[in-house]
């Protein structure tokens, strides 16, 4: 809107009409000035709330952008949708993974301590199972607690690798010699039919008994495992019973064996020289004596777990 006044020229006819158009004018002038920045101020106000308007829509943008990549990136909204019973290889079947996972979460809660199991189809790169597992363990927010105490038992199918991790209490529940006894004597065997569910229910199986027996203050271990003393207690009777009669057999036989010369007399004159019997002298002479030893079996390990420097325990291989 262009602002200006209407201003008569001197050389009308008469004062008083001149005077009274420049009054006119002047006044005119005076409120389209004033109708001129009331304009100015109406369009610097839009104008400034328009800018606020784009810069908060701007700021709301980059912390809702900020928000999703933190939700993106956060190990525990991750783990939300990772059970402790996660097969993405499809060996199991959707009754099998639920029975399984009721399992652990009922154990887990129970002893306070997680018992995880992640099937995966194979491994993309040269990091070998141990670092698969730890890294599972880790970035999905595995284990129970702040000491985050838990088992991972980890698979890759193609290459038929495994790995068994503990981390927190999972190291006290289950030694270096539990891990191999659940291994070698009932895991393993299975995996190597391909008898997967039969495995991991054999695993949830140990896994509990090891967690009651760490609650109760006596890990499974080579000094408290049931077996191994009923094997001890088998072989202190034998050593203590039989080797002293096999020793003693033996002697006998010797002995025997040395008295077949031998022969039945009618008298004892034979033994008797002409003239009588007549002592000389006497002598005692030491021969020989018998000494047996046994050796006292020492365990080559005091038992316990051996933990590495990232507080995990584990042992793999191939199944």
């Amino acid at each position: 809107m262009v602002c200006s006044a209407f201003i008569t020229d001197r050389s009308h006819t008469g004062s008083d009409p001149v005077l009274a158009v420049r009054g006119w004018s002047s006044l005119e002038m005076i409120n389209n000035n004033a109708e001129c920045r009331n304009r100015k101020r109406s369009f610097y106000f839009l104008y400034h709330r328009k800018s606020m308007v784009i810069a908060m829509k701007k700021s709301l943008i980059i912390i809702l952008l900020a928000f999703l990549l933190t939700a993106l990136l956060s190990p525990i909204a991750i783990a939300a949708d990772l059970d402790l019973v996660t097969d993405i290889t499809g060996t199991l079947t959707d009754a099998q993974k639920e029975r399984l996972n009721q399992r652990a979460e009922r154990i887990s809660e129970q002893y306070r301590c997680e018992v995880a199991i992640v099937v995966i189809d194979a491994m993309d790169d040269r990091a070998g199972a141990y670092a698969w597992a730890q890294s599972i363990y880790q970035e999905y927010n595995f284990g129970y607690g702040p000491e985050r105490s838990g088992i991972l038992l980890f698979l890759s199918l193609a290459e038929r690798d495994y790995y068994m991790i503990a981390f927190g209490f999972g190291n006290t529940a289950f030694t270096d010699y539990g891990k191999n006894v659940m291994l070698d004597n009932y895991i393993l065997p299975l995996l190597g039919n391909n008898r997967y569910y039969d495995a991991f229910s054999a695993y949830l199986d140990k896994a509990e008994e090891f967690l009651a027996m760490a609650r109760d203050g006596t890990p499974f271990d080579r000094h408290t495992d049931p077996a191994a003393q009923r094997t001890t207690n088998l072989i202190k009777i034998a050593v203590v019973i039989l080797v002293p009669l096999i020793i003693a057999f033996l002697i006998c036989s010797i002995w025997k064996s040395q008295m077949k010369t031998a022969r039945i007399a009618a008298t004892a004159c034979d033994y008797i020289p002409p003239g009588g019997f007549q002592l000389t002298g006497y002598a005692d002479t030491f021969l020989y004596r018998t000494v047996t030893r046994t050796k006292i079996q020492k365990s080559s390990s005091s038992g316990g777990t051996t933990i590495n420097r990232s507080g995990f325990s584990g042992r793999g291989g191939k199944f």
